[in-house]
């Protein structure tokens, strides 16, 4: 072979090999640009992230009521939002460590956990001796967020509901026992004599009401809280709503002997929803003659306040309400030491808490007064708003 051809050959390998290294190194320039576009692309979605964890807690911060709190790695403080600094103190500041600032040995191991990269990041702490549930969220690099949600008012209700349930059944299963053997001796014969009869007709008639009484409280307490009773406020003559009152109440009244007294003058005309009021009214009357003994009694009176204001109170003169109750009474389904006396049977504790909304609902107040010593009884006072103004 001449030397022109193997010129021509070894230019031609020599050209195979650039185009074989140029194709290599740009196949891995490909690469290496692939690789960091990825790692570009990775670094934004970890950044946009972290900016909506951010923003996520930022909202929590202006928002929660509940307290939160912004960790750092190390575990210090790096923000926390009022309620947090009400409930953990003058300690709880930023740049304090958690547990400085907390003084939890629990909340601190539970925030190492999580940064570890555990997953057991929601709890049930004790904090000043209160129910918290805590959550601990990853943000990034910012550490973690941490917030506590109070649970004493949540695991009240629960208990308020639990003792609801075993109340109503109670209450529930007096009356329909009373009936059922009332019918029993009925359906036996056993009531020969009509003057029996009668008495145990009257005897079911009793009940009945009763668990009338208990479906009404129901009912009643259901539409107020779902905003489905209207309330309208028209002129109307304070001594109609109490006398009506009266009048419907007035045969369990007589049946236990007691006097009622009314001292309502004429001329006070309130804003008010005729029919709401007589039902908050009549709650606590049937309230008073429950809890008076017999022979005793209960006196309703009106009289014009300050301003635009009627005040009407009930009085009775049973046992009274024992003073760690008092703050109590108007809550759903309470039911206090007295009604686990001797003095007046159990209700299903929601009379007060009706009488409450509906008079909420007329832009008044209502409280209640006892020394909590048998014989001087309670007394409930609510306002209405009077439909002109008092000289």
């Amino acid at each position: 072979m001449d030397l022109p051809w193997l010129i021509a050959l070894f230019a031609l390998f020599a050209a195979l090999a650039c185009a074989y290294l140029w194709r290599r190194e740009r196949a891995h320039s490909l690469k290496l640009e692939s690789e960091r576009h990825a790692a570009e692309r990775a670094f934004r979605d970890a950044d946009a992230d972290a900016r909506k964890r951010a923003e996520y807690l930022n909202a929590h911060f202006a928002a929660d009521s509940d307290a939160v709190m912004l960790i750092a790695p190390d575990r210090t403080i790096i923000q926390l939002n009022d309620s947090a600094r009400t409930l953990f103190g003058e300690w709880a500041k930023p740049g304090q460590t958690l547990m400085t600032a907390t003084r939890s040995v629990e909340l601190d191991e539970m925030a190492a956990h999580v940064l570890a990269g555990g997953e057991d990041n929601d709890r049930q702490i004790m904090i000043n001796n209160l129910p918290h549930r805590v959550r601990a969220v990853t943000a990034g690099p910012y550490g973690l967020a941490i917030e506590l949600k109070d649970l004493s008012e949540l695991q009240r209700l629960g208990r308020a509901r639990r003792d609801f349930i075993a109340n109503i059944s109670h209450e529930l299963r007096t009356p329909l026992t009373s009936i059922r053997l009332v019918v029993e001796s009925l359906l036996t014969g056993a009531a020969r004599d009509p003057a029996t009869t009668q008495g145990l007709l009257q005897k079911i008639n009793t009940e009945v009401r009763a668990l009338e009484q208990m479906a009404q409280e129901l009912l009643d307490l259901a539409q107020i809280e779902s905003g489905q009773a209207i309330v309208k406020l028209l002129p109307t003559p304070v001594d109609q709503i109490v006398y009506d009152a009266i009048e419907r109440l007035r045969p369990q009244a007589e049946h236990k002997s007691l006097r009622l007294h009314v001292n309502v003058p004429p001329d006070l005309i309130a804003l008010a929803d005729a029919d709401l009021v007589n039902r908050a009214l009549g709650n606590l009357l049937h309230n008073a003659i429950k809890f008076t003994p017999p022979h005793g009694e209960i006196c309703v009176q009106a009289r014009a306040v300050a301003g635009d204001t009627i005040e009407v109170s009930v009085s009775d003169t049973g046992p009274g309400i024992p003073p760690q109750d008092l703050p109590r009474v108007f809550e759903r389904f309470f039911r206090g030491d007295r009604a686990r006396r001797n003095e007046g049977p159990g209700g299903t504790g929601l009379g007060l808490a009706i009488a409450k909304h509906v008079v909420e609902a007329h832009g008044g107040t209502i409280r209640v007064e006892s020394a909590g010593v048998p014989g001087k009884g309670a007394t409930f006072y609510f306002t209405l708003l009077s439909s002109a103004p008092q000289p």
